[in-house]
């Protein structure tokens, strides 16, 4: 009996041993921190993104302080490195925006605009 449960325990072993451990890929999901800037102005006001997997986010602007901050809730989108989306605060105050991550997706940076135009304004941010 001894004799035929060392080789079922030495597998059991071999194929524990063996498991490739899951890698979770790189994603934009979480909350990025960084700064905005207004027209040629260099960006350094606060300015925050809390994106969702379902593609929801919140942005937070001018205060570094999340209750504090402006408040804004909108969509996003991801193709590759590139995220695009549109935000608003309350009073219907919409603002559209582009960037691009690196290929970890540690940070991006990107411009944004007034409605639905991604231009005019830059902003880069980090993710924690």
């Amino acid at each position: 009996m001894k004799n035929l449960l060392i080789p079922f325990f030495a597998l059991i072993l071999l194929t524990n041993a063996c498991k490739k451990e899951e890698t979770v890929a790189p994603s934009m999901v979480g909350y990025w921190v960084g700064k905005y800037g207004n027209s040629s102005g260099a960006a350094q006001t606060d300015y925050a993104f809390l994106l969702d997997a379902n593609g929801t986010m919140k942005v937070y602007a001018n205060n570094a302080d999340t209750a504090k901050a402006s408040k804004a809730k909108g969509t996003y989108f991801v193709s590759g490195v590139k995220i695009n989306g549109t935000y608003t605060y309350p009073g219907n105050i919409t603002y559209s925006f582009t960037a691009t991550a690196d290929e970890k997706f540690t940070t991006m940076s990107g411009s944004w605009g007034s409605g639905s135009s991604t231009t005019g304004n830059t902003f880069f941010m980090n993710k924690k």
